[in-house]
């Protein structure tokens, strides 16, 4: 088969979560690009780990079933532009879904991204290094920070207008090139217009086929869908425990 063309995979890895499930249709999808965003401390980044436990442990359980004990290849790559990983969160989460913690962070390549052009190597180091063959999903927190922090100037504007497509493009390329899912988290930002609203969210809502708000009232966490139409509205409402996002 000409390697310029993709075999679709239309399974789902569930994310751990009953009630996010029920909306995503299993798990996260495939060979596309799923954005949450909200404020600080909503659970952003914590659904963000435990889709990687979640891709992990899907994969030890199937070299389980094949009767290896072995993955020699990331299949989860985080890339963290905002300093969030935290390998113990991933271990607790782990231990407490009965999985092996080192093997988990085993299977977990991060990328520690602290400027514009860092983010965008990252990226072609995807598509380039066969390491990376069996990656499964792709994690970028925060993918904004760094475009708002490096051009945040008015004369800078039109670049970072620029890049941050070009960047998300590449995204959407690798997420179907590879049949891979991508998954952003994102901040929010006051805007004189409109109050808060999504940093850039009008150029990553171009390429996201789901788009989730991320809020918290007090101890109460909810997800509302943005994208796409149909699910717009819905709610998830959720908890954070040591085991993760429930129910």
């Amino acid at each position: 088969m000409n390697d310029k063309f993709v075999r679709w995979n239309l399974s789902r890895i569930t994310t751990g979560s009953q009630v996010f499930d029920s909306v995503f249709g299993g798990g996260l999808p495939l060979s596309s690009i799923t954005d949450v965003f909200g404020s600080f401390a909503t659970g952003k980044t914590q659904f963000a780990f435990q889709n990687a436990v979640m891709t992990c442990m899907h994969f030890l359980d199937s070299k389980m079933q094949d009767g290896s004990n072995e993955v020699n290849r990331p299949v989860v790559l985080f890339v963290d532009c905002a300093g969030s990983f935290r390998p113990e969160r991933i271990a607790e989460i782990s231990s407490l879904r009965n999985a092996n913690p080192d093997k988990v962070l085993g299977m977990i390549s991060c990328a520690y991204v602290r400027s514009i052009s860092e983010q965008l190597e990252v990226s072609e180091r995807l598509l380039d290094e066969e390491r990376f063959s069996k990656c499964r999903l792709i994690i970028v927190d925060d993918i904004t920070i760094n475009f708002a922090t490096e051009l945040d100037e008015p004369e800078e504007i039109f670049q970072r207008q620029f890049l941050l497509p070009t960047y998300i493009r590449k995204l959407a390329y690798i997420a179907n090139r590879k049949g891979v899912s991508v998954l952003l988290t994102n901040s929010i930002r006051s805007r004189s217009d409109s109050g808060l609203s999504e940093t850039t969210g009008e150029v990553i809502a171009q390429y996201a086929l789901y788009r989730l708000h991320f809020k918290r009232a007090d101890k109460n966490r909810s997800a509302r869908f943005e994208q796409p139409i149909l699910a717009r509205g819905k709610e998830c409402h959720f908890e954070i425990e040591p085991p993760g996002i429930v129910p």
